[in-house]
């Protein structure tokens, strides 16, 4: 899966992307949510750019992940200026003052499955941060990505809804 994601263009992952975040922004998720836990997009992952600007126009607050030991801790993104290369190349927040009333979080994955189930890249930070929360989370991933089954262990979290160019698919 991984690979096949990977083999998008640049042009293909943009045009993908604009969809995927399309449907996410209109969603009664994000239409409600006032803080919007979002992620700065690693290789080919869908994009998140549109919903980062979107959500500041409409006056929400808008954080992202830092990587801190085996968690993670969401920061608000007050400017792009203020981004720093995290542990795994990933541009991430200044660690000023963290977040904890996220609205809606947008997770990341290689693949998904129709149950709201994620493969992600194995460390587990959004389950574990999912299984400490409540609150709406929605997967980004490409129309590939959405299997219909993927195993899971025991600590994996399920999301409420996957999006993707086709639209959003409710778990």
């Amino acid at each position: 899966m991984l690979e096949k994601r990977n083999a998008l263009d640049a042009k293909e992952i943009e045009r993908r992307s604009e969809r995927v975040q399309d449907f996410l922004l209109n969603s009664k998720e994000f239409k409600s949510a006032r803080v919007v836990g979002a992620y700065n997009p690693f290789d080919s992952e869908v994009r998140t750019d549109l919903i980062i600007d979107h959500a500041r126009a409409l006056g929400k607050k808008i954080v992202l992940p830092s990587v801190e030991g085996d968690h993670l801790t969401f920061y608000e993104l007050s400017s792009s200026k203020y981004l720093v290369k995290g542990k795994f190349g990933i541009m991430e927040p200044l660690p000023y003052s963290p977040v904890d009333n996220i609205d809606l979080l947008v997770v990341p994955g290689i693949a998904f499955d129709k149950k709201g189930y994620r493969l992600g890249y194995g460390k587990g930070y959004y389950d574990m941060f999912l299984a400490k929360k409540k609150l709406a989370s929605i997967g980004l991933g490409y129309s590939f990505q959405l299997l219909e089954f993927l195993p899971k262990g025991k600590y994996d979290k399920r999301l409420d809804a996957i999006a993707t160019e086709d639209g959003v698919h409710y778990a």
